[in-house]
């Protein structure tokens, strides 16, 4: 194939590509919804990676996965002139030629170099600042065009062309541009006020959602701001779009979860609570209950029983007249294998007749034996609830279950008069108050009721 036949091919194939997207992203007659055309190259680690070179840590917190756009048929050797391509392209400055023009730019190797990333890191952070500054403008262009239009094609290149510029705005966002971080937050209000109940509107709430995750996930131990705005964010789309019910109440579990990991209570309460208040009928809502008993338990009675390892019983009601530490664990947790030396540390700092030990084990098989081993060979004594009943293993354990656990390890402190007084993800949050056993000559009481 000579140059000029290369070239014809190439340009054909972009023309082709920005048609069968214009022609409705997702394609058929049951498209993608919005939030999953959001999504595809918005808001996954892959994507975002790969455009910006961010190191972003792995997550379950994705909402949605990426669908692609099928590759059109090609047409070499179709016996098509440069004039009969010509004619077939867009009216230039219409908002399709826009569209082409986003397509062409996206298909383009960065810089004048074909091979890109032999560039430096900083050299190609610069070259993908631009074009996506390039894009945001292209696709800003597309929109002038078009926000009056009710015509169903120019609503569909509308949609299109906020998808690019949303998607390149949180990509400028994401490097820290202030002014990009800005626009998203007026992007995402200025099309809610312009149509609550548009896919623009519902994918500009999403891209928000995914600004303020990413950003939990990367600085949100050191900056807590981001985990509530993640929070307040996942809110505030459940209440704006609430017809979005299937992307909703997944993003709503996700905050709270995140909070509720960092210890702040508070937020992933107002994120469970809400799955329940605007999706009571949601088979979700019905897991909600157990989940806001366990983070409403500081200040309450302790429900705690089961079967034990060697076949005994436990009963916490039994365990009154000095505090007592409940431990959740499975042998195959590695936060919990990590934070075992810590808290062995601890607990050998006190004396064994000031504080009770109960742990639960909620491994999913039921191999009593491993289990066994594992107490054995690191040397813990503790008294362990462990259900043989392969239907009550893992999160089907009742306790677990009860209270709506969702990970491990988890630790809970109890006063000598069997109530709650300190749950913690961590060792190191529960140690200022096991600290006291140490110093004190007084148990842990009611005093943090």
């Amino acid at each position: 194939m000579d140059g000029a036949m290369m070239m014809k091919s190439w340009r054909l194939g972009c023309w082709m590509l920005a048609t069968t997207m214009l022609t409705g992203c997702g394609g058929g007659s049951n498209p993608a919804s919005p939030s999953q055309q959001t999504t595809n190259s918005a808001t996954t680690k892959e994507s975002l990676t790969l455009a910006e070179g961010l190191d972003l840590p792995d997550s379950n917190h994705g909402v949605l996965p990426a669908s692609g756009i099928g590759q059109p048929p090609t047409k070499a050797g179709s016996g098509e002139d440069d004039s009969e391509f010509d004619r077939a392209q867009p009216t230039k400055d219409s908002p399709e030629w826009f569209i082409l023009q986003i397509t062409r730019l996206k298909l383009r190797p960065l810089g004048d170099s074909v091979d890109a990333f032999s560039q430096t890191a900083e050299r190609q952070a610069e070259l993908r600042r631009e074009r996506n500054q390039q894009l945001v403008d292209l696709a800003t262009e597309a929109i002038a065009r078009t926000h009056k239009d009710k015509d169903e094609s120019k609503v569909r290149v509308f949609d299109l062309a906020v998808h690019h510029l949303l998607e390149a705005e949180l990509q400028l966002a994401l490097t820290g541009d202030q002014d990009h971080i800005d626009a998203i937050y007026e992007h995402a209000s200025s099309l809610y006020e312009r149509d609550p109940q548009s896919k623009a509107a519902v994918e500009a709430g999403q891209v928000l959602i995914s600004f303020a995750r990413l950003n939990a996930q990367r600085f949100g131990q050191q900056e807590p701001k981001w985990l509530e705005e993640y929070g307040r964010l996942a809110r505030q789309f459940a209440k704006h779009f609430p017809q979005e019910e299937r992307q909703a109440i997944p993003v709503l579990f996700a905050a709270g979860q995140s909070c509720e990991y960092h210890g702040m209570t508070a937020d992933a309460i107002q994120c469970y609570a809400m799955v329940r208040e605007l999706f009571p009928e949601s088979s979700a809502a019905a897991r909600i209950t157990p989940i806001l008993r366990r983070l409403n338990l500081k200040g309450q009675p302790l429900q705690l029983a089961g079967p034990t390892i060697g076949g005994g019983f436990l009963n916490a009601e039994e365990m009154l007249g000095k505090p007592l530490l409940v431990v959740f664990w499975t042998t195959q947790a590695k936060p919990f294998v990590r934070q075992l030396p810590a808290l062995q540390e601890l607990l050998g700092q006190i004396d064994t007749n000031r504080l009770n030990i109960v742990s639960v084990n909620l491994d999913d098989d039921d191999n009593e034996s491993a289990v066994q081993t594992f107490l054995e060979s690191n040397g813990l004594a503790w008294p362990t609830i462990f259900q043989t009943d392969s239907d009550k293993r893992g999160w089907n354990n009742p306790v677990a279950a009860y209270y709506g656990i969702q990970s491990v390890p988890l630790y809970w402190v109890v006063s000598s008069k069997g109530n709650v007084v300190e749950t913690a993800t961590n060792v190191q949050q529960i140690e200022p108050l096991l600290q006291k056993l140490m110093t004190s000559k007084k148990p842990v009481e009611d005093s943090q009721q």
